[in-house]
C-alpha cells in the first residue's frame, strides 16, 4: 500500500513540470540596444618640422616627403627652423659662386638648392628650387599669417669692406601646397627685391593657410636662374668673399 502511493505521488510530479508554459521556461526575445563609446584627443605639436621636398612635398595619399637640405653657403646642416604651433621650418641660402672682379656691371645667379631624401646616402644628393617653408598647425579653424624677409646689412667682407649697391632680386616665385591637395593662399608675390626694408614673402587670409607650405624660387628647371644677385661695375671689390645674412620672420598677421 504504501509503495502504491509514492509511484502516484511520483507520477503527478512530472506530469505537473511537462505541461509548464514554454514562456516561462525561455528568455524574452524581443532584442534591446546597448550604448558604447568611441573617443579621439589631439595635441598640440610645438616640435620643430622637417623641410619637405621642393619639387614633391606631398604624395597622391597624403604623406609627405621629408628632405636634409644642405646649406649651400656653409656645406653643411642649415640652421635649424622654429619651433612651435606656427613654424618657419627653413629657409634656403644663397650662394652667388666665386666670379671674376669686374669694371662693368653683372648679375650672377644662386646656386639651387641642394638635399637629400630622408634615410638615404649623401650620394643620393639632388638639386631643386630655393624654398623657404612655413608650417601653421594651431589648433581651430585657419586664423592666416604673414611671411617677410629682409637682408641685415651690406654683403661684407671679414674685414668689414661693403660691396657696395649689390642687389637681390627673386623671381620665379610660386607656392606649393605641402599637404598635398588643391587649397591655396592668396598672398605670394611672383618678384621679391630684398632690402634692409621687410618685403612680403607670402601670406594666408584668415580662413587659409593650415598646414605647411612653401615659397619656391622657381622650378626644378629654373632652380638655377630664379634668385639673382646684381652687382654695380662702379663698386670696389677685393679678391674675398662677401657676406650678409637675411632674416625671414613670420607673423600671425593675417596676410591682407
Amino acid at each position: 500500500m504504501i509503495n502504491k502511493k509514492i509511484l502516484g505521488l511520483t507520477g503527478i510530479a512530472t506530469l505537473g513540470l511537462a505541461i509548464v508554459p514554454l514562456s516561462v521556461v525561455n528568455a524574452d526575445d524581443k532584442g534591446g540596444a546597448l550604448d558604447s563609446n568611441a573617443q579621439v584627443t589631439f595635441i598640440a605639436d610645438n616640435d620643430a618640422k622637417s623641410p619637405l621636398d621642393p619639387t614633391t612635398p606631398a604624395n597622391p595619399d597624403g604623406t609627405q616627403n621629408p628632405v636634409s637640405p644642405i646649406d649651400t653657403v656653409t656645406g653643411s646642416t642649415p640652421n635649424p627652423g622654429t619651433t612651435g604651433l606656427l613654424t618657419v621650418d627653413f629657409a634656403s641660402s644663397f650662394n652667388f659662386g666665386s666670379n671674376i672682379i669686374s669694371s662693368v656691371t653683372k648679375t650672377y645667379n644662386a646656386l639651387p638648392q641642394v638635399y637629400a631624401q630622408k634615410g638615404e646616402s649623401k650620394a643620393t644628393d639632388t638639386t631643386g628650387p630655393n624654398f623657404v617653408q612655413v608650417t601653421d598647425v594651431r589648433p581651430g579653424s585657419a586664423k592666416g599669417w604673414s611671411l617677410n624677409v629682409k637682408q641685415n646689412d651690406d654683403f661684407k667682407t671679414s674685414a668689414g669692406t661693403s660691396l657696395a649697391g649689390a642687389q637681390i632680386n627673386i623671381t620665379n616665385g610660386n607656392v606649393l601646397n605641402g599637404n598635398g591637395g588643391t587649397d591655396t593662399i592668396s598672398n605670394h608675390p611672383t618678384d621679391i627685391a630684398v632690402s634692409t626694408a621687410a618685403a612680403n614673402v607670402m601670406g594666408a587670409k584668415a580662413g587659409e593657410g593650415f598646414g605647411t607650405w612653401l615659397y619656391r624660387m622657381g622650378t626644378k628647371d629654373t632652380a638655377g636662374s630664379s634668385v639673382k644677385l646684381t652687382v654695380p661695375g662702379s663698386s670696389a671689390k677685393e679678391v674675398a668673399a662677401y657676406r650678409t645674412t637675411l632674416t625671414w620672420t613670420l607673423t600671425d598677421s593675417p596676410a591682407s
